[in-house]
């Protein structure tokens, strides 16, 4: 399934740059999201996901906050599975992979 690009909804001129560094930046934050997933960490995936969450969100990728918005929920949840918490980090991971500047 080919999936269609997702692009800011900051549409201003002035927005470009700031929009273009967090798109820069989103690899590596989920580089480190995935990491954390790896490691078992959920306190550091709380806290990177949340951070990605409020990001995303400020940059005009509501979906992405959406998706990041989920893991944070989930890993403050000590009841969810691992399994739950992994399908959840590789929904937001397809979703950033989506992201354009």
């Amino acid at each position: 399934m080919i999936q269609e690009p997702v692009y800011s909804t900051l549409r201003r001129a002035e927005f470009a740059e700031l929009v273009d560094l967090f798109v820069g930046e989103l690899p590596l934050r989920m580089s480190v999201i995935e990491q954390l997933m790896s490691a078992g960490d959920r306190e550091g995936l709380c806290r990177a996901a949340h951070q990605l969450k409020s990001s995303a969100g400020s940059y005009g990728f509501g979906d992405l906050s959406l998706y990041a918005g989920r893991v944070e929920a989930l890993c403050r949840d000590r009841a969810t599975m691992r399994a739950q918490l992994e399908y959840a980090v590789d929904e937001l991971s397809q979703q950033a992979s989506r992201v354009r500047a």
